[in-house]
């Protein structure tokens, strides 16, 4: 019996999944679609980058996750997303000081269910609304990618 646990999984630090099993091929240093470095482990504290799941059944595709399993800190992709989205909304005209940066702070809130989800899914959702066509669907783009369902709904995404 196969006892049900995480297998160690490679990823380049813009989040393109390289393997969800490490220990079934050998390391690949850089990304094949994007040229990036990659990584088999959290950079903050070095745990294992989750990865496929092992189970008595079979194996369960890698998941790439937003967040460290062990430290809390979000993964190079999830950081490089909310930064290009924060980037785009700084090119968002007519917009206070205050309200663009309520705007941003939302960005990461949206990766996560937490209480504060419905706020930040209500502040980028105006943020979308007063960005053009161009730059309100990089930022709707970005969002799709790193927010989350309930996050999306609430946006009606």
């Amino acid at each position: 019996m196969v006892e049900k646990h995480f297998l160690t999984g490679q990823a380049c630090l813009n989040g393109h999944i390289v393997t969800g099993n490490i220990n079934d091929r050998d390391s690949t240093p850089f990304c094949a679609e994007c040229g990036e470095a990659t990584i088999n482990a959290c950079l903050s504290c070095t745990k294992p980058l989750r990865g496929a799941y092992e189970t008595e059944y079979g194996y369960y595709p890698m998941k790439l996750p937003a967040f460290c399993y062990a430290c809390g800190r979000p993964f190079p992709w999830t950081e490089r997303r909310v930064q290009t989205a924060k980037d785009l909304a700084d090119e968002v005209e007519g917009l206070d000081g205050a309200e663009l940066t309520k705007a941003k702070d939302s960005f990461i809130v949206l990766v996560s269910d937490t209480p504060q989800t419905p706020v930040a899914a209500a502040r980028v959702t105006k943020l979308l609304q007063k960005a053009g066509p161009v730059i309100g669907g990089g930022i709707r783009d970005i969002v799709v990618s790193i927010a989350t369902d309930a996050a999306k709904r609430m946006m009606g995404l």
